[in-house]
């Protein structure tokens, strides 16, 4: 078993997002106007807008949820994976609903949506807990909701935001808190649920900020003996989950679980939520850096040198109005893609017996193993016209868990739209490693290893089988053509054509036009203009996990790799997503 995945589940179960059935995506999209509050409340900047609003993590089903965890606000590591309680503080939560039982049926929300800059004091207090301000009362549609879906046991208040969150809800409700935020278990419950239970802990993250890991232990310890007690005297009241045991016979410790991979959207690095913070924040807001399992926090003791990516621009986005750059869509709040479907995450994962990837590093590849396999498709695996083999072009896949995302997908969109291609597509990447900083020739050697072939036929084998009108193969660059002549595509025409970075991509693309045009494919659109001239456009945000901002997929290359300089070679272990200059200099709209 791959090391990185231990007691994570596999990384072919992930989370495909808010069920459409329900009203999770719309109340999202219904977030107020939070720097507009923050600066005419604070008359300055109090959250960290720049990548954007954390919603949840965890259940978003009907009658999954026992126990609801409310925190503070997200960090760097929750931008990057768009889930909440995903960095330390995330971690050790895990392990204290680990102890008492509950592995899956929880779900972890936040006072505020977006990150705050500093401490949560007086001022934050009053946008948060006003129960007239916007923030307050769409936190209260979201718990709310949360109720309205679930019989909810169990509520765990983390730090002192989220103790006067919980305060300000039951109140809200009706009921009343004696003791306010210093004892929320003295709260009216049942205002909530008649089974509802409510206990409040300190937030772990204080033991960073001068405070002392004894003192949350102890707190954590006493917050479960309050727990234990009520299961004494109702064993029925919160029972364990299917995979989870009590863990009361044993000294509870402060320690880290990993977070399961069904938390997290499909493609999401394998790295974040192994157990603490992944992850740093740079240039001044404009940048979150990733580091490995090796890594360390902000690169300590090591020297890097990252290539500026440019400021990007606009050239290809567009948005809906209400839409806001920085945030996922609010308009078309349903446009997102719930993932590839189990069966074909689990082959793309490698997780088919006798189908797994071989071991990359084994072959050749730098980059760290913890950052796993995830960015290998984008499209939609079942419902195809177009089959695309694409060699990596960029490292955006990375932080987007999806293919060619980067500056060579926003170009590859608007060449399949010349060709009729709007949506009935799949790109598959070669591949699943990042390989950019390697010689050609050992990029080969790895894309002709056996096992590598034989990975990819089974997944064009599957491709083929679930798309009966799938007439095309088109690959790009070099390697994507070596491989498409290894493989069996049947009877399909292929259509070769030069990765966009190659010298004369777009003579190239213009080129093959006349031939595709030949071709008898279905289309999306009748009467395609078979014209490239070279436009830029941006990736549909249905291609794109549920939480991705609208910045991402556009603007050209928005990630680097950096050269260590002691080795002058690109870093195994550090990698930087970068926010668009026009995004980075947007003002605040008004209220």
């Amino acid at each position: 078993m791959n090391p990185y995945w231990k007691d994570r589940g596999s990384p072919w179960d992930y989370d495909p997002g808010p069920p459409e059935n329900r009203r999770w995506a719309e109340l999202f999209a219904r977030t107020p106007n939070y720097r507009g509050l923050g600066k005419s409340t604070l008359g300055k900047e109090v959250f960290r807008w720049h990548f954007g609003p954390v919603f949840y993590r965890g259940r978003l089903e009907d009658h999954a949820v026992k126990v609801l965890v409310v925190g503070q606000d997200g960090a760097q590591d929750e931008s990057l994976a768009h889930r909440s309680f995903t960095g330390g503080t995330g971690s050790r939560m895990q392990y204290f609903l680990n102890y008492i039982g509950i592995t899956e049926s929880y779900l972890f929300l936040n006072t505020f949506i977006y990150p705050i800059v500093g401490q949560y004091d007086d001022g934050m207090a009053s946008l948060a807990q006003d129960p007239q301000a916007p923030i307050a009362k769409h936190r209260h549609d979201v718990f709310n909701y949360v109720l309205d879906l679930n019989d909810v046991h169990l509520i765990i208040a983390v730090g002192n935001a989220a103790k006067e969150s919980i305060v300000t809800w039951v109140r809200s409700r009706g009921g009343t808190c004696s003791q306010g935020a210093a004892n929320v278990s003295l709260c009216t419950s049942e205002a909530l649920g008649p089974l509802t239970k409510i206990v409040g802990v300190m937030h772990p993250g204080a033991a960073g900020q001068g405070g002392s890991a004894a003192a949350i232990l102890a707190d954590f310890k006493k917050a479960l003996a309050k727990i234990k007690s009520w299961i004494d005297a109702d064993p029925a009241w919160l029972p364990p989950d299917a995979a989870g045991s009590r863990m009361f016979d044993q000294p509870y410790k402060y320690r880290s679980a990993p977070i399961p991979f069904r938390d997290y959207p499909y493609g999401v690095p394998i790295r974040l939520g192994r157990g603490g913070t992944s992850s740093n924040r740079k240039d001044g807001q404009r940048s979150i850096q990733i580091f490995s399992a090796r890594g360390v926090y902000n690169a300590g003791g090591v020297k890097l040198k990252y290539i500026d990516p440019g400021g990007g621009n606009q050239e290809g986005y567009w948005e809906e109005p209400g839409d806001v750059p920085y945030e996922p869509p609010k308009t078309n709040f349903t446009e997102y893609d719930s993932g590839p479907g189990s069966p074909f995450a689990r082959l793309m994962m490698g997780g088919e017996t006798g189908l797994e990837w071989p071991d990359f590093t084994l072959l050749g590849a730098t980059a760290h193993p913890s950052f796993g396999t995830g960015p290998i498709y984008r499209g939609r695996p079942g419902q195809a016209y177009v089959l695309i083999l694409a060699d990596q072009q960029d490292h955006d896949d990375l932080f987007s868990g999806r293919a060619h995302t980067g500056e060579s997908g926003q170009r590859m969109q608007v060449f399949l739209q010349s060709i009729g291609i709007l949506k009935s597509y799949v790109i598959i990447r070669i591949l699943p490693v990042d390989t950019l900083d390697l010689s050609e020739a050992r990029i080969a050697s790895i894309v002709n290893h056996a096992q590598t072939k034989k990975v990819y036929q089974a997944i064009v084998d599957k491709i083929r089988m679930e798309n009966p009108d799938l007439k095309l193969v088109l690959t790009f660059g070099p390697h994507a053509q070596t491989l498409s002549q290894s493989l069996s595509p049947g009877s399909l025409p292929v259509i070769r054509l030069k990765a966009w970075k190659e010298q004369g991509a777009l003579q190239d693309w213009q080129g093959r036009l006349p031939a595709i045009g030949q071709i008898a494919y279905k289309k999306d659109a009748a009467n395609p203009s078979l014209v490239y001239n070279g436009q830029k456009g941006q990736i549909p945000r249905f291609d794109l996990p549920y939480g991705t901002l609208r910045w991402q997929g556009n603007s050209g290359d928005r990630a680097r790799r950096p050269v260590d300089l002691s080795t002058n070679r690109l870093s195994p272990d550090y990698y930087k997503l970068i926010v668009p200059d026009w995004v980075f200099q947007l003002k605040p709209l008004p209220l």
